[in-house]
């Protein structure tokens, strides 16, 4: 709720945002200042879009592409509100973007808000990723629409485009239960072209595998509160989940040039896609293996969340320090 205005790497936000305890959580802070990074590299955010005149973010974006109108340029969560959600293709199990509860809405009884459920969860998203990389850019690849669904063949689609223009990191805040060959061959296709993948654990609280996160090439990321304790929804277990991040009470950017608080694993994705960026400051052609390892250097917690909770300042050091 602080909403006074600070100024953060090239324009004002609020001071609830750019200061929030997830942040100090991940020691951003200390990485910052001791190893000068600020982020680099395009970070594709596959998700249900973006403000593009959210003041927090037109600065960072690039174009994108709307995959569910099948349009260039910037694909706009706002437009979402002007027409029909388009039903799940029939017959193909969707994917789903991890968003557990939103301060905005309470999706557990709104029912008759349903089809705009996951309205401003790319925003949100991109604003994660912009808080921890600032200087990353953010390519919007909208292959979900607002009720939070979205075909495989959009999303397989978009990491194709992604890497296809230019992304070196792909944040995939959405998942399946469906192993898909065609979801795993665009991720080695990613993989082999030195792009870094990074995607959420899911938010049904069991020790489940769901992809593209339990995929070996995807570095996936659980949920943690600010104590270090796995959130009651995230999923967890050693082959599904490669490090956590904070994902409860997550400050974010929220459409219409405003902010929100929301949790869900879809919140802690971002942390690491934001470090996946800060760490093409150190070395500028990281890929998955390298970032992973570096990542990996992280607040031991248990095997149950895999390598621990993200330390940006100790991923920075790993990957500086290495030959």
């Amino acid at each position: 709720m602080d909403s006074r205005p600070v100024y953060y790497f090239g324009g004002n936000v609020w001071n609830g945002y750019a200061n929030q305890p997830a942040a100090q959580v991940v020691n951003l802070s200390t990485a910052r200042t001791r190893f000068d990074v600020s982020g680099s590299g395009i970070v594709a955010v596959i998700d249900t879009g973006v403000d593009p005149d959210h003041p927090a973010l037109k600065g960072v974006l690039v174009m994108g592409y709307d995959f569910t109108r099948d349009s260039p340029g910037m694909p706009s969560e706002i437009a979402d509100l002007t027409q029909p959600v388009s039903p799940a293709v029939s017959g193909v199990p969707p994917a789903y973007v991890n968003q557990s509860t939103a301060a905005v809405v309470d999706q557990e009884t709104a029912t008759v808000l349903r089809p705009y459920a996951a309205f401003g969860h790319g925003t949100m998203v991109s604003g994660v990723v912009h808080l921890v990389a600032p200087k990353a850019w953010i390519m919007p690849l909208k292959a979900f629409t607002a009720d939070g669904t979205g075909s495989m063949s959009d999303v397989i689609r978009a990491i194709y485009y992604g890497v296809q223009n230019g992304a070196k990191v792909l944040n995939m805040s959405f998942s399946t239960t469906n192993y898909s060959k065609e979801l795993r061959r665009s991720l080695d296709y990613a993989v082999n072209n030195g792009v870094i993948g990074v995607g959420s654990a899911g938010n049904d609280g069991k020790q489940i595998l769901v992809y593209p996160a339990a995929l070996d090439n995807v570095m996936g990321v659980a949920s943690t509160d600010y104590t270090d304790q796995r959130s009651s929804f995230s999923n967890y277990g050693q082959d599904l989940v490669w490090v956590a991040a904070p994902g409860e009470s997550i400050i974010s950017t929220y459409p219409f040039g405003t902010y929100a608080a929301a949790s869900g694993t879809s919140f802690s994705a971002p942390f690491v896609s934001g470090a996946a960026a800060l760490l093409l400051d150190i070395r500028p052609n990281s890929d998955e293996s390298q970032a992973a390892q570096a990542v990996s250097n992280a607040r031991k917690l248990g095997p149950e969340l895999g390598n621990g909770r993200l330390d940006i300042y100790q991923a920075i050091s790993a990957l500086s320090t290495a030959h």
